[in-house]
């Protein structure tokens, strides 16, 4: 099993690398040991289904959405390339459960709807991975929780306006 502990860095670290912090990295490297453990636990369930976290929150997101996405669209919510999104699609739709067609009028445009056996994948794994997300996160209280939220909000937003 991995080692789940918390990282903590030598009391030296901030005199060897000047500028830096001990705290922003510590936070940084167990914010990313946590979302890695995430994904592995949530490709753990969803693997039974033949899906990718990814492929599973592609499926997720258009079975959330009221009507069909345009890729660009599905890539913006899940921070990733288009090229990415594009291969996820590709695979996709090679086991039916999306389907690519035209924009009604922009023809340089597709969009992206789930057929009725990608919804029916879709609703069967979320059912399972929101069952354990409810068990992960109960160690937390709703409102911890909510803070939680708040604080990864403040800082996807300082990522996103960050120059690098």
């Amino acid at each position: 099993m991995a080692n789940n502990n918390i990282i903590h860095l030598p009391s030296d670290f901030n005199t060897r690398y000047p500028g830096a912090s001990a705290g922003a990295t510590e936070t940084v490297m167990n914010l990313a040991r946590t979302g890695d453990l995430l994904v592995r636990r949530i490709a753990d369930l969803v693997q039974p289904f033949d899906l990718t976290p990814s492929s599973g929150l592609v499926l997720g997101i258009l079975a959330d959405s009221e009507s069909e996405l345009p890729p660009n669209e599905i890539a913006e919510r899940l921070i990733l390339s288009r090229a990415s999104v594009t291969s996820l699609l590709d695979s996709l739709e090679r086991r039916g459960y999306v389907r690519r067609r035209p924009h009604p009028t922009d023809r340089r445009m597709l969009l992206i709807e789930l057929t009725d056996v990608g919804r029916q994948i879709a609703h069967e794994f979320r059912l399972v991975v929101h069952r354990h997300q409810k068990e992960w996160m109960s160690t937390l209280s709703e409102e911890e929780q909510h803070q939680l939220i708040h604080t990864l909000h403040r800082l996807q937003a300082a990522l996103a306006e960050s120059p690098i």
